[in-house]
């Protein structure tokens, strides 16, 4: 047991040092655990981009979809084309009694 003791006794915890005063004026100095979040971070906003530019260089640039037609982008987000429905007072009138006559018949 006095083994332990002596062995915990010489185990040091290391602290990180803080910002010198001569050096405030550049801000908080970055500790290990804040590099190791912002290099993760990054890293994987690396893989990420790696991933799209090779699949658009896999891309078919002879592919086609019907949805492209009925569909365009503005600023970077697609946008669906709205189709305006404009019926006259006299293809309404049409519609109503077709519906009329289907029912009553």
């Amino acid at each position: 047991m006095s083994s332990f003791k002596n062995a915990m006794k010489s185990q040091k915890t290391h602290r990180e040092r803080h910002q010198p005063e001569s050096r405030q004026n550049l801000g908080l100095l970055e500790k290990k655990k804040d590099y190791k979040l912002r290099a993760k971070d990054y890293n994987d906003k690396q893989k990420v981009l790696k991933r799209l530019r090779k699949k658009a260089l896999n891309k078919n640039p002879d592919e086609f979809y019907h949805h492209m037609i009925n569909s365009r982008t503005v600023d970077g987000e697609h946008k669906e084309k709205t189709k305006e429905a404009s019926l006259s007072e006299e293809q309404i009138q049409l519609m109503q009694t077709q519906d009329l006559n289907y029912v009553i018949s």
